[in-house]
């Protein structure tokens, strides 16, 4: 194309056109901010406002490439008239170099100044915005919408603005095919930007048509000033790359106000050949003259598009795995509750989101009064109350539990204890969990201090070291699970555990552990004598339990006898006692007859005895009457009888003696007594 004045009156015109665009944009933005009172809008507002000076900026570089070519040309048809007309009109080539002076400055120093005071602009309005939406997080009403704003109108003024800005940069970027119209790329990119933050804005106000949330417009009023902090950064950074970037003679140079990344959705060339553009700037070489990058360049959008709709449709799927849960949020709200393992659909992102959690992993925390670990990190396996070294060394970093105790006077004290509990937990209620903390581990720290420190509060020092070890665990993993259901939190207690009850290092560990032997040695005494009572019980009675009411019979057998012996004589309550004593003998008669111990086994040979005696007594007895009947009826045999059994009864087992005489002298026996009869004439004839 022929470089003269009509080329860059074309490209005058077209900045000027871009610049009333940019103008109408900003003014419309502004206005459609002022009717909803949104800070996303107000923030897009800000955002518009900063292409004006590139706009400005390029139409006064293509007046002056005007002002140029219209007094070049003058120049060169007074190099053809004569000598005379040149003297005379001499003063021209003095204003075409004053103007091409004036237009080095303008590339030199125009365009770097405003690519600055753009970027610092879009930063520092970027990082105000963001400031002002921190403060308002407390209220989402002032993030969002005004409540007097009609969504179905602001989707229609968001649109308008996102076609006038889409339409307009795709126009001006069609300048760019030409090499003098280059530098229009800058502000078409810029309105790309607003076109990108209109179709954010589009989005929110149909999401609040449709499913009335205004999470999204909360979110753009974050969103928007992060972006002009991008774009910011990026024209920055370019700015400060160009000022050492050597110039090639005859360049035409890309202002850094002229997004590289924004140039992609601006350049109306493939995506291959805008890539190989940028290359070709910065190396200085060309690159893409290359076969194999004019091929990659020609699939280079394709593919693109084609990556982007499989991603698209990847993200409809979500992959819950075993042990897990996931939850699907649409716009940052959740959708329905847990989901299980398996393969669930949602809407692509970024309309839906999902996230997994691991609720089967099991995870513990220590809620330790050692924060230093001294007292692990001995270098010893053992962990004594004894142990040698420093005592107030021993004592530092240590964070103890207070405990109740007893002074010497039987009054109420507090004591100190050295603890460590570990708690194991794990997800239980996937909502809860995801609604209750931001900080779900300190949450679950804090509630398991709380009840430790509860805990420790309302037991002894003594009941603690004795058996609060053992009986903490359990009584913890109730007191923390129901804390946790009442604060909602969503966690499921697994496992408490008390692995640390001490008192504090030093001194007065060793005179607990002192202590502490002489109550072991006075329960050991009690421990034999209960062992020796059950004994002596069981031996005596047969069981401990028979044992117990035998006693108590008896205490009650004494009672009555006492109630018997105060009656008065012959008054009705006293034989009424003395009938109650009866019963009472009974029972314990009856108790003691079915016991099997000891007790038992006497009285039953007492009264073995007993029926023995009196039998015997009464047998005598009716013996004897029979003797004296047998002797009334025959003395003589009756003492012949007697006397030879109590002859037998002598001599049986007895030695015995039989002297030979003088039948005169002595007399003749017949010692064979087997025959009773004949012993009997032999006395008789005697």
């Amino acid at each position: 194309m022929k470089r003269d004045e009509t080329t860059y009156t074309t490209a005058t015109s077209a900045a000027l056109a871009g610049l009333a665009v940019q103008c109408v944009l900003c003014l419309g933005t502004g206005a459609v901010g002022a009717w909803t009172e949104s800070p996303a809008i107000i923030a897009a507002t800000w955002h518009i406002a900063g292409g004006i000076p590139i706009w400005i900026i390029l139409a006064i570089i293509y007046q002056q490439h005007r002002l140029e070519r219209t007094e070049a040309l003058a120049a060169e048809k007074l190099a053809t008239q004569d000598a005379a007309s040149a003297a005379l009109f001499g003063d021209v080539s003095d204003e075409l170099q004053l103007i091409r002076s004036r237009l080095d400055r303008l590339y030199n120093l125009g365009l770097p100044i405003v690519s600055f005071t753009i970027a610092i602009y879009l930063i520092a309005a970027g990082v105000g915005m963001l400031y002002r939406a921190a403060t308002l997080a407390d209220d989402p009403v002032a993030l969002a919408l005004s409540p007097d704003c009609n969504p179905v109108g602001l989707m229609f003024a968001t649109a308008g603005i996102a076609f006038v800005a889409f339409i307009a940069a795709r126009w001006v970027s069609g300048y760019t095919r030409i090499r003098e119209w280059q530098l229009l790329r800058g502000g078409a990119s810029y309105l790309m930007s607003t076109f990108v933050i209109a179709i954010l804005l589009l989005a929110g106000a149909a999401t609040v048509a449709i499913v009335e949330e205004t999470f999204f417009f909360r979110l753009l009023a974050r969103l928007v000033p992060a972006l002009m902090i991008l774009v910011g950064s990026e024209i920055l950074l370019t700015a400060l790359l160009a000022a050492y970037r050597p110039k090639r003679p005859g360049e035409i140079p890309r202002p850094a106000f002229d997004s590289r990344v924004l140039g992609l959705l601006t350049a109306p060339e493939s995506l291959g050949q805008v890539v190989g553009e940028l290359i070709n700037y910065q190396f200085g070489v060309e690159v893409s003259t290359s076969w194999f990058y004019q091929m990659l360049g020609r699939a280079m959008t394709p593919l693109t598009i084609f990556g982007g709709l499989v991603l698209l449709a990847l993200s409809t799927l979500v992959i819950v795995g075993p042990e897990e849960q996931g939850v699907i949020m649409r716009f940052g709200s959740l959708r329905g509750g847990a989901v299980g393992p398996g393969i669930h659909i949602k809407a692509p992102w970024p309309i839906e989101t999902a996230a997994v959690y691991p609720t089967g992993k099991v995870l513990q925390l220590t809620i330790t009064s050692d924060r230093l670990g001294q007292l692990r990190n001995r270098g010893d396996n053992a962990l004594l109350w004894t142990s040698s070294g420093d005592d107030d060394a021993s004592k530092m970093g240590l964070d103890y539990f207070l405990c109740a105790s007893k002074d010497a006077d039987g009054s109420a004290a507090m004591s100190l204890v050295v603890a460590e509990v570990i708690v194991q937990y794990r997800i239980g209620d996937l909502v809860e969990f995801l609604k209750a903390s931001t900080e779900p581990r300190a949450s679950i720290e804090m509630v398991t201090q709380q009840e430790a420190s509860r805990y420790f509060a309302s037991r002894t020092i003594d009941e603690l070291l004795s058996r609060g070890r053992t009986e903490g665990g359990p009584q913890l993993e109730g007191d923390i699970q129901r804390r946790i259901d009442q604060l909602g939190l969503g966690f499921e207690i697994v496992d408490v555990a008390v692995t640390t009850l001490q008192p504090p290092p030093g001194k007065v560990a060793r005179e607990f552990h002192r202590q502490i032997g002489v109550a072991q040695y006075r329960e050991t005494l009690i421990q034999r004598a209960e062992k020796q009572a059950i004994v002596t019980l069981v031996r005596v009675a047969g069981s401990v339990a028979r044992s117990r009411d035998i006693s108590d019979a008896i205490v009650e057998l004494d009672r009555r006898r006492t109630a018997v012996a105060d009656a008065d004589a012959g008054d009705r309550q006293r034989d009424d006692a003395v009938r109650s004593l009866a019963q009472q003998e009974l029972q314990i008669e009856t108790l003691l007859g079915d016991a099997r111990g000891e007790a038992a086994e006497i009285i039953h040979k007492a009264r073995a005895y007993r029926w023995s005696r009196a039998i015997g007594e009464r047998s005598a007895l009716e013996r004897f009457a029979g003797q004296l009947l047998a002797y009334q009826a025959s003395p003589a045999y009756f003492r012949t009888r007697y006397y030879l059994d109590v002859l037998a009864a002598g001599l049986d087992g007895q030695r015995k003696v039989v002297i030979a005489g003088d039948h005169a002298d002595l007399p003749v026996l017949d010692l064979d007594f087997s025959e009773e009869s004949n012993a009997i004439d032999t006395l008789i004839g005697e």
